[in-house]
């Protein structure tokens, strides 16, 4: 383990120059950092991949320019950091867990998102929207594995030595070896634009008919619908089981996910490899968090237990 001094990280120079700006909200230990200053955020990457980063969300903007969502405008760009305006509004996730908010007021949000979602990608398939689609990278199943791979690998590596956590190594290393067959066993969706990284807390909302923010375009690229949406899905269950989401309003949710996938023809097969991998993820990162040490045991214990697999929802698989 290595303590970083406040505002520093050796592998992200430029945070030191932008910490005394402002709030920093979010630090990966050397892999990226963001900075709000005011209705300015300066995210902060490796000189390697912030050019990477910047091409991007300069894509992004160009690919989600149709009306559905709103995104941040990049104001400046120099290597190691962009500068994004804010999004109105709040997150799906701030929305969610106000207990002053209606559950109508919630469930039109995601009834929006939803019509938003299935629309976008409809229009990122279209002819004049092609060469931008297709110079985003690829995100098969492979590389997805390879990703989930490497966090089990890191998990294993910290719980070794920790006598209380074997039983559940064993649970963690099984779950991964179900987990590559299921990604790779069955046959793939086609590849569609995705997000890369979707989640209740990357979806704003504002007034009632403006349209939807969604913002964080670093992980952006081509993948099968399947994956974005379970993602959304399994975050989705991690809200309930932190109390930040209740029982009708997970539903709620869930259910607009689910619609999405329906009308995206995802092959149900396809949803619960994803979540599953989704699943035993967030399991792995948030066994790190002492707070949601509970949380991470139960999703690492039974990763594919705790939600209503697609081909149970009465959706039905793709033609």
């Amino acid at each position: 383990m290595e303590l970083l001094p406040d505002g520093g990280d050796r592998r992200l120079p430029a945070l030191a120059h932008v910490a005394p700006l402002g709030e920093v909200v979010v630090h990966r230990a050397h892999k990226r950092a963001v900075v709000r200053a005011g209705d300015r955020y300066f995210k902060i990457f490796r000189p390697r991949q912030s050019d990477e980063a910047a091409g991007r969300h300069a894509m992004m903007n160009a690919l989600l320019g149709a009306g559905d969502f709103l995104t941040p405008d990049v104001v400046s760009y120099t290597t190691g950091c962009l500068i994004l305006t804010g999004l109105p509004g709040r997150s799906l996730f701030v929305l969610g867990n106000d207990p002053a908010a209606s559950d109508t007021a919630f469930e039109v949000a995601w009834q929006k998102w939803s019509r938003g979602w299935v629309r976008q990608q409809s229009l990122a398939g279209a002819p004049a929207y092609r060469r931008t689609l297709e110079a985003l990278p690829p995100r098969t199943a492979a590389v997805e594995l390879e990703n989930l791979q490497r966090i089990v690998d890191l998990w294993l590596l910290h719980a070794k030595d920790v006598p209380a956590a074997q039983a559940q190594c064993t649970a963690v290393r099984a779950a991964a070896g179900q987990i590559g067959q299921q990604l790779l066993g069955s046959e793939p969706d086609p590849l569609a634009w995705s997000h890369g990284d979707l989640h209740d807390k990357q979806i704003f909302t504002g007034e009632s008919e403006a349209p939807l923010g969604l913002l964080d375009f670093d992980e952006a690229g081509r993948a099968e619908a399947a994956a974005d949406l379970a993602n959304l899905a399994a975050h989705l269950q991690l809200r309930l089981f932190q109390r930040r989401l209740t029982a009708q309003r997970y539903q709620t949710a869930r259910r607009q996910v689910l619609e999405a996938a329906g009308e995206l023809r995802v092959t149900p097969a396809r949803f619960d490899a994803y979540a599953n991998a989704t699943r035993l993820r967030l399991g792995c990162l948030y066994s790190f968090r002492p707070q949601w040490a509970t949380v991470a045991e139960e999703f690492l214990s039974h990763p594919a237990e705790y939600a209503e697999p697609l081909s149970a929802a009465g959706l039905r698989a793709r033609a």
